[in-house]
């Protein structure tokens, strides 16, 4: 993990992860923590870790947070971590300060951890981890535990247990392709305790409200979700603005578009062409991330875009025009209808 200077893109410092081998392994996630001190680095392939590093002792001089005993353990998170997300908050904000959020590829899984603990020096397991997205067996009788709540109050409440049965599976659902993007409210939002997240080959981003974890063992139901193209291996970013009221969503490849939603009602409020119309063509817009302007109309802000994906000439076309068809960086201007 390389610290790098973002004025003098100088490198500042290095961080190197081992395993249980004693080999170097780079992560494939890095994340800082709200106070900038730590830095965390995961996804490594040889086991379920996260290499927690103090920011001013470079080296390898680091904490091992284990997600379970052992690789192989029934214990803990499954999966190779793909995502990590500090809420963003500081020491006076009004958020969950003190957890973060994990999420993993097949199984697919987000957890929630709490950070308030004394981390010794020599390997812990995280424990006390609370599932928003589940796995394993365990998880699949709670779902049927929760589909099988029965209220003496008559017919109306037996078709609601139904309908939020139905909404908690398709929620789930659409997020057991493996988690790529994990993202907490904005500090500016209405509701702190929402966490967004975006799955491989899923066609929709998903928000939870974590306020419904302390529920009788039962999945958590989704809040609100926001429909895209997802019809692709890559990863498909989503960004929200400093109120947490808009969210930017990229599509895949059939689609080529930004698509923008209220975050509160899930509604879809404008669609930004990334591609000329007339042209035909369409990639998957797979980087998005909005800045609001500082100065002027607090309305607008600027949205930057990158699209592109593999592509594998085949033996017949070597003599084809490509032009126009490579990925590209574009900044566009945002202005909010509302």
């Amino acid at each position: 993990i390389h610290l790098i200077d973002a004025y003098t893109s100088q490198l500042r410092a290095s961080y190197r992860p081992y395993n249980a081998a004693d080999e170097m392994e780079g992560p494939t996630v890095v994340e800082f923590s709200p106070d900038g001190r730590r830095v965390l680095g995961t996804g490594f392939k040889s086991d379920r870790t996260i290499a927690i590093f103090d920011v001013g002792i470079p080296g390898r001089e680091g904490v091992v947070a284990r997600l379970g005993k052992t690789r192989r353990s029934k214990d803990g998170q499954k999966g190779i971590p793909s995502a990590l997300a500090f809420p963003k908050y500081g020491a006076s904000g009004g958020g969950p300060n003190n957890v973060f959020a994990v999420g993993t590829y097949s199984p697919a899984s987000i957890y929630i951890y709490d950070d308030r603990t004394n981390i010794p020096a020599s390997e812990i397991v995280l424990h006390g981890g609370l599932a928003v997205v589940g796995h394993g067996r365990a998880f699949v009788k709670k779902k049927r535990r929760f589909e099988q709540i029965d209220t003496p109050d008559g017919e109306g409440d037996d078709d609601e247990n139904v309908f939020s049965s139905a909404r908690a599976r398709w929620f789930q659902s659409r997020a057991r392709g493996g988690v790529t993007q994990l993202s907490w409210a904005p500090p500016l939002s209405t509701n702190p305790y929402l966490l967004y997240s975006a799955s491989r080959r899923s066609n929709a981003v998903l928000s939870w409200d974590l306020r419904a974890l302390s529920s009788l063992g039962t999945p958590v139901c989704g809040l609100q979700s926001f429909t895209r193209d997802g019809d692709t291996n890559q990863r498909l970013e989503f960004d929200i603005n400093d109120e947490g009221n808009t969210i930017y969503v990229g599509c895949g490849t059939s689609e080529g578009v930004v698509k923008i939603y209220d975050t509160t009602s899930g509604k879809l409020q404008d669609t930004l062409q990334v591609f000329d119309e007339d042209s035909g063509y369409r990639d998957a817009v797979n980087g998005v991330s909005y800045l609001s302007y500082q100065g002027g109309r607090s309305n607008n802000g600027l949205l930057a875009v990158s699209v592109g994906s593999r592509t594998f000439n085949e033996p017949d076309d070597e003599d084809s025009n490509d032009d126009g068809k490579q990925g590209f960086l574009q900044l566009m201007v945002c202005k909010s209808k509302m």
